[in-house]
């Protein structure tokens, strides 16, 4: 991992480079006393001992080990409920418990069936309650996870902080579910230079912060952004009347968990920026058109990640848009 004072530090100096250079002299103090905020003083807690803290929750993907049953151990995935479902025992809530906490519980629920089993270690396999997506221009895009929900702020330092051609101006929270929270658009330069970092709002659980690119006002002309559960996340070609399909496939289509029903699409419109939802499933298996429109230069696609299923069931599910998705590159590469 790498040394988290270090790499705050940094941000903090590429962004007084280019702050400080148009800043108003009456503006300078207040700034520094923000920054003042956010430096690590000594003895600063590391996200590694947050991880130690981490509550188990829906989606997550959970390793059981039961002492001398190897029948029993396996990794079992959280159910929306926060169920995990075990041999012997059956359904046990492990929603908002440490790996510690649960490990004891299963202890005790196994050592009442069977004497001879007398210890269970439990580790988070893989998470998807506490993740968070930090695309665009930082220096380290990627899904992180963390003990305790960020703030925009926090979460782009984690992602190495933003580059040098970073538009801090329009940075986009785009929401896991838009139905409940529209894409917002955060001023964190200004943050930056009133000094209030400390009260941007935290994010929630499967957002995406997307920083924009000074260049990629020149870009959109003809490129859309796709990221989530695809093999290539990032910046594709769009040719005139391009639609969905033809960018998954650009991107090398969707990955095994890839959840197409719920693909959403941030779009803009003038200074606002308008999310969709789209059922991609619903064209690929029905014909419904609705389910790939057409793209806009600009347009921002996010393909969710669905719960862990059986890999036969994964695999059934995915093997129809795959595809056909391989169709539309073929019919793609005849075009080009």
């Amino acid at each position: 991992m790498f040394d988290k004072n270090m790499r705050i530090n940094t941000v903090i100096l590429t962004m007084t480079r280019r702050v400080v250079r148009r800043m108003p002299p009456a503006r300078l103090l207040s700034y520094f006393l923000g920054l003042a905020l956010i430096i690590p003083a000594p003895g600063y807690v590391t996200r590694a001992s947050a991880a130690e803290e981490y509550r188990i929750g829906a989606g997550d993907l959970v390793n059981v080990v039961v002492a001398g049953r190897p029948d029993l151990t396996g990794k079992y995935s959280v159910g929306s409920d926060g169920l995990i479902v075990l041999p012997l025992v059956g359904g046990v809530d492990a929603r908002g418990k440490t790996a510690k906490e649960l490990a004891a519980d299963l202890s005790r629920r196994f050592s009442v069936l069977d004497r001879d089993i007398t210890r269970v270690d439990v580790a988070v396999a893989e998470s998807q309650s506490r993740s968070i997506f930090v695309l665009g221009a930082v220096v380290r895009p990627g899904k992180y996870t963390f003990g305790k929900f960020p703030n925009i702020w926090e979460a782009i330092g984690e992602a190495g902080g933003p580059t040098e051609d970073a538009v801090l101006t329009a940075v986009e929270i785009i929401p896991s579910d838009p139905a409940g929270r529209g894409v917002t658009v955060v001023n964190v330069e200004a943050a930056i230079r009133q000094g209030r970092l400390d009260q941007l709002t935290a994010l929630k659980p499967g957002d995406t912060v997307r920083l924009p690119r000074q260049s990629s006002l020149s870009l959109s002309a003809n490129t859309v952004f796709i990221f989530g559960a695809v093999a290539r996340p990032g910046t594709v070609a769009l040719e005139p009347g391009g639609d969905l399909v033809g960018a998954l496939a650009r991107s090398g289509g969707p990955s095994p968990d890839a959840k197409l029903s719920t693909i959403q699409i941030a779009r803009k419109s003038g200074p606002q920026t308008i999310p969709l939802k789209v059922n991609l499933s619903a064209f690929l298996g029905q014909g419904n058109i609705s389910g790939n429109p057409v793209l806009h230069a600009g347009d921002a696609i996010f393909v969710p990640h669905k719960s862990p299923r059986g890999v036969l069931s994964v695999a059934f599910s995915t093997l129809l848009p795959l595809a056909t998705l391989a169709i539309s590159v073929a019919s793609l590469s005849r075009t080009r």
